[in-house]
């Protein structure tokens, strides 16, 4: 079962997950509990999971308003002991495309003893994920929350949870918490204080209305939505034709350390490489380069886009306990 399952705002989904004995399933001999909670730890659903196959538990989260991450955490008792297993869930804006659309973009797929649904699933995730990473950006809507150090002004850098992502189509602020200290106690902002907020093209939160981020460590929380509010026809193309390659990858013909092959005819065709950035498939990378917030689109050497502005090394410029100027 996969450790992350993504599910569409205001739908319910199914969570699951399996109990092995070294890597054998194997049933929980007292009942499988479950408990979910929040980024910020907060409850949102607890129970009993409904046992499936042998070892397999599972359970129907209620649909969810609000973009979230989740982590759910499931007891029980296998082999004797104390059994838990940790997945994850995101509720997130919308999907590149609907399994029906990725079942129906290629006739071989109809076949759902080959090609079951959990396969397909499983491509998808990996598909948006592989495109968000290259890309450096979402194409749908999605949360994060994002712990930052206080920079003594009335600015800080968001970033993102992902080291390899930076911030970007950034929807809305929807809290923001800050402590003198990271041991200090934490004050959400007002209403008026998140509506005094600014996001710049370069992911620079700011508040306008003249208050500032105290200097510390790890003492600014904030929970974002960002993203697109759906993903460009062309690139979801694109997304269609690596989830194919995705789901039979194990059943090409051409070796995996293969640079070029050789048909039986005579013709030699050498192969595109996949990279750090780069999924290798031209048609693909093409797509996906001119959606790239990288400086390089893709490629095995893809960079964040740098800032438009110069950076100041020094976060003490203009802040409350500083005079103007840089130091």
């Amino acid at each position: 079962m996969p450790a992350l399952t993504r599910i569409a705002r205001n739908t319910a989904g199914t969570l699951s997950t399996t109990f092995l004995l070294d890597e054998i399933p194997t049933a929980s001999s007292t009942s499988v509990t479950y408990a979910v909670v929040d980024a910020a730890g907060a409850s949102v659903a607890t129970g009993t999971a409904t046992p499936g196959d042998t070892g397999e538990y599972s359970f129907v989260l209620p649909a969810q308003a609000a973009l979230k991450t989740l982590t759910v955490t499931w007891s029980g008792t296998v082999g004797g002991s104390a059994a838990t297993i940790t997945t994850g869930a995101e509720i997130v804006g919308g999907f590149f495309f609907t399994l029906a659309e990725g079942r129906g973009s290629d006739g071989s797929l109809a076949d759902t003893g080959r090609y079951p649904t959990e396969d397909l699933i499983a491509a998808r995730l990996e598909v948006e994920s592989e495109c968000e990473t290259i890309c450096d950006r979402s194409f749908v809507p999605r949360y994060d929350r994002v712990i930052l150090d206080g920079t003594g002004t009335g600015q800080v850098l968001l970033r993102h949870s992902d080291p390899a992502r930076s911030v970007a189509d950034v929807r809305a602020i929807r809290s923001v918490r800050m402590a003198d200290s990271v041991d200090g106690t934490f004050v959400a902002f007002t209403a008026a204080e998140l509506a005094d907020l600014a996001v710049t093209g370069d992911g620079t939160l700011i508040r306008t209305g003249g208050g500032y981020f105290v200097e510390g460590r790890a003492n600014v929380v904030v929970e974002l939505e960002y993203g697109l509010d759906r993903p460009p026809a062309d690139l979801v193309r694109a997304a269609l034709t690596r989830f194919r390659t995705t789901l039979n990858i194990n059943k090409s013909g051409v070796p995996d350390r293969a640079s070029s092959f050789t048909i039986t005819d005579g013709g030699t065709f050498r192969l595109d490489m996949p990279g750090a950035f780069k999924t290798g498939i031209p048609t693909v990378d093409a797509a996906y380069s001119r959606y790239s917030r990288r400086s390089t689109g893709t490629g095995a050497t893809g960079r964040a886009v740098p800032a438009s502005r110069t950076l100041s090394y020094s976060p003490q410029n203009a802040s409350v306990f500083h005079a103007w100027g840089r130091r």
